[in-house]
């Protein structure tokens, strides 16, 4: 009998440099949101918004199906569109695996 792995973490965060981008960039997380609660792999997903910055929380079956999440057009959209913005600040961070990108 094998025993059950335990979730793999994956951090994301982006930290916006003014209030007047976070209108997109609630309406992108919030699309990313709901895509990746339909991810194959995805067991959770966690939005936390403030007034300058998205996090995502999310916990998957397997590291491999947390990468193949980050490489995924609807995560790499919204990535790019808010590492686009002057004075941004971003992180993804994998917990349980080595992926970490800043």
């Amino acid at each position: 009998m094998t025993q059950p792995t335990a979730p793999v973490l994956l951090l994301t965060a982006w930290h916006l440099p003014r209030v007047r981008s976070m209108p997109r960039a609630f309406w992108l997380a919030r699309r990313l949101d709901r895509d990746g609660r339909a991810a194959p792999g995805c067991v959770r997903m966690h939005r936390w918004i403030s007034r300058r910055s998205v996090l995502l929380t999310s916990w998957w079956e397997s590291s491999e199906a947390a990468v193949a999440w980050c490489a995924s057009p609807a995560f790499r959209e919204l990535d790019e569109r808010l590492r686009a913005i002057d004075g941004v600040e971003a992180r993804v961070e994998l917990r349980g695996g080595e992926y970490v990108e800043s």
